[in-house]
């Protein structure tokens, strides 16, 4: 079915949005800005949103969803834990590796300090994601926290990219260390032998 024109006008407000405010946040990104950079009047733009607010959280949903889908996939699948876990891991880092404005728009997210706007992204795009990867943590280690592991994965997944323009001039950094393989094999490697090791006898009710 070819889409009608006010869906094909949606999909062009969507992506120039991650754009522009994976560029300058939510507040360096006024509805007349946006409206100009789709080439629409400023009414017409709010004809597809009502505000701002619902503009962003439509186009962090937009952009969330479409780019974790492989990640998403990855850990629904029939294999067994451990290689569900290992294939999200190598799918979320690509994402990151390849697509710099998704990164970067998930660091505005993750600086937003508003409350309501944070709460909404949380149930709207960011809750059913993390308990599908609480779910499948709590698999692979089922006498551990699957919030906290869960967390944890994330973070080790995240940090990476969020300070790779720190760590590059930090002692014993090499090139290699950017490629996506070799980080998910680092990070499997590190849950498998550390975080996951003797988790029966070291298993607490909080960690």
């Amino acid at each position: 079915m070819t889409a009608s024109p006010p869906e094909i006008t949606r999909e062009r407000i969507l992506n120039k949005g991650i754009m522009l405010f994976a560029n300058d946040g939510f507040e360096g990104v006024s509805m007349r800005h946006m409206a100009n950079a789709v080439g629409l009047t400023v009414s017409a733009l709010y004809y597809h949103f009502p505000d701002k607010e619902s503009l962003y959280l439509a186009i962090v949903e937009h952009s969330f969803n479409n780019c974790l889908a492989s990640a998403t996939l990855a850990a629904q699948t029939s294999a067994e834990p451990w290689q569900r876990l290992t294939d999200f891991i190598r799918e979320f880092i690509q994402t990151l590796a390849s697509n710099r404005d998704f990164q970067r728009l998930m660091q505005w997210v993750l600086l937003d300090q508003d409350d309501l706007r944070s709460q909404a992204l949380t149930e709207q795009v960011f809750a059913p994601f993390f308990d599908q990867i609480a779910s499948l943590v709590s698999y692979v280690a089922p006498q551990q926290n699957a919030h906290f592991l869960a967390v944890s994965i994330i973070s080790l997944i995240v940090f990476p990219f969020e300070t790779s323009h720190v760590r590059r001039s930090l002692t014993g950094y090499i090139s290699l260390q950017d490629q996506p393989e070799l980080l998910t094999q680092h990070i499997v490697q590190l849950l498998r032998h550390g975080v996951f090791s003797d988790q029966g006898d070291k298993a607490c009710a909080l960690c």
